[in-house]
């Protein structure tokens, strides 16, 4: 189960909805400003890399920054786990 406990003190909390799900990635700067500046940032961005919305600013980050992040995650895993030494 997914943590919510922290969107009471999220700087969104008040704004129109519509502000975090712009027509495209041009129009997300308003959302990433609002995101820069929020309390529970980091909870926001791992909420949403935990349930994969597929659209929106979650954490300060677009759906497609988004993805490439938890590309970048899996690959640095995978390199970690091959650096390993052999039991």
């Amino acid at each position: 189960m997914t943590r919510t406990d922290w969107f009471d003190d999220a700087a969104c909390r008040d704004v129109d909805t519509d502000v975090f799900f712009p027509t495209s990635e041009a129009h997300a700067d308003e959302a990433k400003a609002i995101c820069a500046v929020c309390p529970v940032r980091e909870e926001c961005l791992e909420y949403a890399l935990d349930t994969r919305p597929g659209d929106g600013v979650w954490g300060g980050l677009t759906a497609p920054e988004r993805h490439r992040l938890i590309r970048r995650r899996q690959k640095a895993a995978r390199k970690s786990r091959e650096a390993r030494p052999a039991a």
